[in-house]
């Protein structure tokens, strides 16, 4: 469990041991991704990343979507094996994601370097290292996992060598069926997943998959409407609606709230404003083929290849919002020249490491996107589910929306949002990076990288002549990282990092809209971090600290990008004496701010309000508006984090793990006058495990708290939703798993 255990690529492409890399990073195995949580329900439930370090939280009203979770209050990028995966906006706008084809990843904080770069801002990534093939002998498993609320998943993985010591196989079949705890809320998918490893000489390897998956699953976004701070605190819920026919977003046409709403009484957790017919349909496949070539001693090629596609309906007729992306897809392949030699510096010996190379991508989007936002209309208590449709509305004519060509009954766009788009670039991106060893005491690391875009852009088919827009446009943007750890003495590290690079704003599926201005191209990323590493006892306990200042933006719809900046300290500790018992621990202070001060307005919710506050001054419900330009603190974000596990194992292959995890208070809207108050969460799990069978019994909530997150959490792009949407935490809930090896 110790991350000083094994050697880690997801900084900078080659493999350093965590004491030598001058950045934040958690390594999160298989063990550890078993303890907390991540992916035993087949999606990434949004607090289980939590418990494994501090600075991460999926976002709760985006569950099957997401492939990456928001990392220090900003939406993270996703890295397969070293290549991002940008067929997406902030790691939103995903198929269900599929982690039946993980074999480990490492959360990296701050945005990447020269190796990876990166096509959008970000406060940090993971990077997910895939199922291999087994060489040694043939292996397998067959496992069942089923949980309360209707949770069912099952699988086989089977894999071993085809020619001794040379060819090698891997194959993973996973399907799901969850009805979820709340209702209206469900996932199905079917994911193949299947790898080969090449190894005909000492100096030549081959790595191979390809993974594919359908899914028909419930888009989420809106759970629970109507979020007031009787609702957190006492379970109370506004009740009352309008005649569907009368539903509209902003103030035009929309009745003040006290001519309809009525008392608040008590509401089911499980209730929901989700209308039972949403659409959610997703196919989705990728490969990837990674090459080295060992030249010699002192010179490695490396080259990865890597293809995804979706094409994937998303309608949600509460609130209304389609996202409609037909056929998008990617390709990226990256060549590495990696070569070491030493030198002489007056009498002082230097060991360099260079990895220099060039990477090119190709990517297509087709996307189609509304947003209307009118959730917060439906009553979850008393009207009839079916009627949460704004089709039913006589003003659903009255927002400029237009038939999505091939679309399901049902789907409509706006042409010119900025999230729909055709459009296709080509990033051309040569990079260098240079490590420096000074007497094995001081790594110096300098790097450097060029993205070129060209980037064709236009309004799709099915856009009315006269809203016709297209885009040519190419781009440079520059990356420049360097860093310097020292090692006080071979158990203490210090380091420092800095990062600055341009990055560019992207549509619904990581596309460019043709009206994007040239500023949404350059966009500043910068990290500056320092901190202190310890290896102690031994070996056997692992401690940093470390304190962090980004500059970021965050991605607008209608005029430009918005600063945003993050400052905070960080603590993470494991601690393993032995084989029997561990122990993590982390804790992140941390605050962030929005600048909308250069802006005509400031930022937009969908309501800017609570409902309650709706009812007492007579106020429109869904009145779509912004805030007075200014600086803004985050919102839906903890100011302070601790997360905590612990796990015992006996001899007899019998143990327990105990999980916490502590948010302090956050603030729904931008007026700061609703909270969701200190919380904490507690999970368990008891296990076993033998040569032939593995049994596992996770209890999720065992104090069984009501606990709340927020619709959007810091600067997800659902946070607009936030006075509209609230999620109710899962009560005490149980799943088990069992698994036969053989």
């Amino acid at each position: 469990m110790l991350p000083t255990d094994q050697p880690i690529s997801s900084v900078y492409g080659t493999p350093f041991a965590i004491m030598d890399i001058p950045r934040s990073i958690t390594p999160i195995n298989k063990t550890l991704m078993q303890s907390a949580g991540i992916g035993s329900q087949g999606w990434p439930d949004p607090l289980s990343i939590t418990m494994a370090s501090p600075t991460a939280q999926f976002d709760a009203s985006e569950l099957y979507e997401m492939s990456a979770p928001i990392i220090r209050g900003k939406p993270g990028l996703t890295f397969i094996n070293g290549i991002e995966q940008n067929v997406n906006n902030d790691g939103f706008f995903n198929p269900p994601w599929n982690f039946n084809m993980i074999e480990h990843f490492d959360l990296v904080e701050g945005p990447p370097g020269a190796i990876f770069g990166a096509t959008q801002p970000s406060n940090g990534y993971v990077n997910y290292i895939t199922k291999q093939p087994y060489f040694d002998k043939f292996r397998g498993n067959v496992w069942d996992t089923t949980g309360m609320y209707n949770n069912y998943m099952w699988g086989v993985d089977i894999g071993g060598p085809i020619q001794e010591g040379k060819l090698a196989y891997r194959a993973s079949y996973m399907g799901i069926s969850n009805r979820l705890y709340y209702q209206y809320v469900d996932n199905n998918q079917q994911n193949f997943y299947f790898s080969l490893g090449y190894k005909p000489s000492e100096g030549y390897q081959l790595d191979f998959y390809f993974d594919y998956g359908t899914a028909d699953y419930t888009p989420i976004e809106l759970l629970l409407n109507r979020p007031t701070q009787s609702l957190i605190d006492n379970g109370l819920y506004l009740t009352g609606f309008l005649p569907p026919s009368e539903v509209t977003a902003g103030t035009e046409n929309n009745p003040a709230a006290t001519t309809y709403l009525n008392s608040a009484l008590p509401i089911s957790r499980r209730a929901t404003a989700k209308y039972p017919a949403d659409i959610g349909q997703a196919t989705f496949a990728m490969s990837q083929v990674i090459q080295r070539l060992h030249v010699s001693d002192n010179l490695d090629i490396v080259n990865n290849t890597f293809f995804w596609y979706q094409d994937q309906t998303a309608i949600r007729f509460e609130t209304y919002e389609a996202n409609v992306f037909k056929g998008d897809y990617e390709i990226d392949n990256r060549t590495e020249i990696r070569t070491n030699f030493d030198s002489d510096f007056k009498k002082t010996k230097l060991t360099h490491f260079i990895d220099s190379g060039f990477e090119f991508r190709f990517q297509r989007t087709l996307d189609y996107q509304s947003e209307v936002y009118l959730g917060n209309s439906w009553d979850a208590l008393t009207e009839n589910p079916q009627l949460f449709n704004f089709l039913l509305s006589s003003n659903f004519a009255n927002f400029g929306l237009y038939p999505i060509p091939g679309s399901p009954a049902g789907g409509f766009f706006i042409p010119l949002n900025d999230e729909t788009n055709q459009s296709q670039f080509f990033r051309l991106c040569p990079f260098y990076q240079h490590q420096v060893n000074i007497m094995e005491k001081i790594n110096l690391f300098f790097g450097a990288r060029m993205d070129s875009y060209f980037i064709h852009s236009q309004t799709p088919p099915g856009t009315p002549d006269f809203l016709f827009q297209s885009l040519n446009t190419t781009q440079l943007n520059p990356l420049v990282n360097s860093s310097i750890i020292y090692k006080v003495v071979p158990w203490i590290s210090l380091y420092f990092n800095y990062n600055w690079q341009y990055t560019t704003n992207a549509s619904g599926g990581g596309g460019y809209s043709p009206l994007f201005t040239a500023t949404a191209f350059h966009l500043l990323n910068q990290l500056i971090e320092g901190g202190v590493k310890f290896n102690l006892l031994q070996d056997k306990c692992y401690f940093a600290i470390s304190g962090f200042s980004e500059d970021t933006f965050l991605g607008n719809i209608e005029f430009a990008s918005t600063p945003a900046s993050f400052h905070g300290l960080e603590a993470n500790l494991t601690f393993q004496p032995n084989r029997h018992f561990w122990i993590r621990m982390g804790y992140l202070l941390e605050q962030g701010e929005e600048n909308w001060s250069g802006f005509p307005e400031g930022p937009e919710m969908a309501q800017t309000y609570s409902t309650n506050f709706a009812k007492i001054y007579g106020l429109p419900l869904n009145n779509n508006g912004t805030f007075p330009p200014g600086k803004y603190s985050l919102i839906g974000w903890p100011d302070q984090v601790f997360s905590g596990m612990m796990t015992y194992k006996f001899d007899s292959g019998l143990g327990l793990t105990i999980g916490a995890l502590v948010l302090s208070d956050q603030y729904l809207g931008y007026d700061y006058r609703t909270r969701i108050p200190l919380q904490f969460v507690m999970n368990g799990s008891i296990f076993y495990s033998s040569q032939k069978w593995e049994a596992r019994l996770n209890i999720f909530n065992f104090t069984n708290q009501k606990y709340w997150l927020p619709a959007g959490v810091g600067m997800s792009p659902t946070r607009e939703l936030n006075y509209t949407s609230i999620v109710p935490g899962m009560p005490f809930w149980a799943q088990g798993n069992i698994s036969y090896k053989f």
